[in-house]
C-alpha cells in the first residue's frame, strides 16, 4: 500500500506545517499556563496561508483533493498537532455529532449530525467517563428512567469533551444497571436543558490543559423519548437498541488511528527541537558521544515512521470504507506508547534543558500521557489485537 499524499495535498499540508511551527507554536506555553485557548486565537487562525475548518462561526471552504476529504482532514490534524496540541483544540468540533451519525436514526442524523458536519458549525460533546468508571462501560452508573414521554437522567460525568460550550452532549447511560452492557444507551442532551449542571467547565489536568474537558451532573434531567439514539418508538429494552453502544463507538475506528497520529506528530516536534538544541552546542560533545546521540535520534525517527505507517493504514482502510477495527486498534496500541518513549528520551538526552519551561519538551511530555488512555486505553487496544490473532486463546 502507498499512503503518500497527492502532490496537491502534500503542498497544502506543508504550508500548514510551516505556519503551525513558526506562527502558532510560540503561543503553546501561554495556552498551557492559562488552561484555555489564547485570546487571539481567531487572529492566529486567520493568519494561516490556507483555509482551515473553524468552530468559531467562521465558515471556510476547504479545497478538495484527489485523496478525498478524510485524508485531507487527517493531513490538517497531523500538521496542526505538530505545531502544538492547542491548535487542534482551536479547530476541534468534537465527536458528539459523529456518534449520532453512527448510532442515530435518519431523523436524528438530520437533526444532530448533518448541521454539525458543515464548515463553520458549532461543537458537540461526548460524555461517557464517570468518577470511578473509565473504559469498562458495564460499570456506568448514570441512569435513564422512562417517565411517560420523557427520559429522566441522573448521574455524573467527568472528562466530557467540550461539555461546557457544546450545542449538545451525547451522554452514555444505562436503562438498567443489572443488564450491564446490554442496558447501555446513548442520549442527546441539548445545551441549557434543565437538570444539566456544569460543575467544572474545564478540569485541571496534567497535560492538554487548554483542551476543554468538563465535569457535569445530571439531576432529574428530562429529555424527550426521541433523544435516545436509535429510538423508533419501541420498547427501549430490545436487541437492536442494545447494540447502540457498539454502533456509537464504531466512530472510534477513525479517531483511534488519528489519535495515534496526533501523538506521533508531537513526538516529531520533540525530536526536531531536541536536535536543534543539541546542534547549538555540538562542540561540547565528543565524537563518540555525538555518534551515540545521533543513533538515539535515528531510532526515534524510525519508531515515529513505523507508527505513522500503522496509523495511515487504519485511516486509509476507513477512507475506503473497509473494515479497520483491528488496524485502528494496532495503531492506537503502538503509537502513543512510542510517542511517549520518544519524548521521554528527548528529555533525558537534553538533561536540565529537557525539564525546563524555557522549552516545550516537558509540556509535550505532560501532553502525551493521555493519548494512551482516551479513545480506548492501550490495554484494551492490545487485547483487541491479541484476540484477533489468537481468538479465544488470548489472555483477558
Amino acid at each position: 500500500m502507498d499512503f503518500s499524499f497527492s502532490p496537491e495535498l502534500t503542498a497544502y499540508q506543508a504550508q500548514i506545517f510551516d505556519w503551525a511551527r513558526n506562527v502558532a507554536r510560540p503561543l503553546a506555553r501561554q495556552a498551557d499556563a492559562d488552561h484555555r485557548l489564547p485570546a487571539n486565537t481567531g487572529a492566529v487562525l486567520d493568519s494561516c496561508p490556507v483555509p482551515l475548518d473553524r468552530v468559531d462561526g467562521v465558515s471556510s471552504v476547504l479545497p478538495t483533493f484527489p485523496d478525498g476529504d478524510l485524508l485531507r482532514n487527517t493531513a490538517i490534524v497531523e500538521a496542526l498537532t505538530y505545531g502544538d496540541p492547542w491548535l487542534f483544540e482551536a479547530t476541534n468540533r468534537g465527536i458528539g455529532h459523529h456518534v449520532v451519525g453512527q448510532a442515530g436514526t435518519p431523523e436524528q442524523a438530520n437533526r444532530w449530525y448533518a448541521p454539525y458536519a458543515r464548515p463553520g458549525a458549532r461543537s458537540t460533546g461526548f460524555g461517557m467517563t464517570e468518577p470511578g468508571m473509565g473504559s469498562d462501560t458495564s460499570g456506568i452508573a448514570t441512569t435513564a428512567r422512562r417517565d411517560e414521554e420523557n427520559w429522566v437522567l441522573n448521574g455524573s460525568k467527568i472528562y466530557c469533551s467540550l461539555g461546557a460550550h457544546a450545542d449538545f452532549i451525547v451522554i452514555i447511560a444505562t436503562i438498567d444497571p443489572q443488564l450491564k452492557h446490554a442496558g447501555i444507551r446513548a442520549f442527546v442532551v441539548e445545551k441549557d436543558t434543565p437538570g444539566l449542571i456544569i460543575t467544572r467547565p474545564n478540569e485541571s489536568k496534567l497535560g492538554l490543559r487548554c483542551w476543554m474537558t468538563t465535569a457535569l451532573t445530571l439531576e432529574d434531567c428530562r429529555i424527550p423519548l426521541d433523544h435516545m439514539l436509535g429510538w423508533k418508538g419501541e420498547d427501549a429494552n430490545n436487541d437492536d437498541l442494545a447494540k447502540t453502544l457498539g454502533r456509537a463507538l464504531s466512530s472510534f475506528n477513525y479517531s483511534r488511528p488519528l489519535v495515534g497520529l496526533m501523538g506521533l506528530s508531537i513526538a516529531k516536534a520533540a525530536v526536531e527541537e531536541t536536535r536543534e538544541l543539541l546542534e547549538r552546542r555540538r562542540d561540547k560533545f565528543s565524537d563518540h558521544r555525538w555518534a551515540a546521540i545521533e543513533g538515539d535520534l535515528d531510532q526515534m525517527t524510525a519508531a515515529y515512521e513505523r507508527g505513522r505507517l500503522l496509523c495511515y493504514q487504519g485511516i486509509w482502510l476507513d477512507a475506503q470504507r473497509r473494515s479497520n477495527r483491528i488496524e485502528a486498534a494496532a495503531a492506537k496500541a503502538y503509537s502513543p506508547v512510542a510517542a511517549e518513549l520518544i519524548i521521554r528520551r528527548c528529555m533525558q538526552i537534553l538533561g536540565p534543558q529537557g525539564a525546563s519551561e524555557a522549552h516545550l519538551i516537558e509540556k509535550w511530555y505532560r501532553d502525551i500521557k493521555i493519548f494512551d488512555i482516551f479513545e480506548g486505553t492501550g490495554q484494551i487496544m492490545r487485547r483487541l489485537v491479541s484476540k484477533s490473532l489468537m481468538g479465544p486463546q488470548a489472555a483477558g
